[in-house]
């Protein structure tokens, strides 16, 4: 099924801090068995597009993003940008203003940075 990107998004909000979200409401065919897992498909108000899926017998919570954009984006008067914005996200920034204290917040939460342009 191919999905309808205007219509198939209906607005929600979380439960507690009731932040806005779009849920797709269609169902999803996965490529590939997820068991007895559950997933949904979201859009952020940044209209960033998120897969959620659910194992309740997990022992371990993940998350993972890829963003399909990198060097061979840059505009050709801007080549480098995608590496400068990579490296400005580990020097600092409003919430997380000293240099690789991103990076700390990340590793010291059992997580692992690894980007690449």
């Amino acid at each position: 099924m191919k999905l309808n990107w205007e219509t198939g998004f209906q607005p929600r909000t979380t439960h507690s801090l009731q932040l806005p979200y779009e849920e797709y409401v269609y169902a999803l065919d996965m490529a590939k068995d997820i068991g007895d897992c559950s997933s949904r498909l979201i859009r952020l108000p940044n209209n960033m597009i998120a897969l959620c899926i659910q194992d309740m017998g997990a022992k371990q919570a993940a998350a993972s993003l890829s963003i399909n954009i990198g060097s061979l984006a840059d505009p050709p008067e801007l080549q480098g940008l995608a590496h400068l914005l990579e490296h400005m996200l580990f020097m600092g920034s409003e919430k997380y203003p000293d240099k690789n204290e991103y990076k700390s917040y990340i590793t010291d939460n059992f997580g692992f940075p690894n980007a690449t342009t």
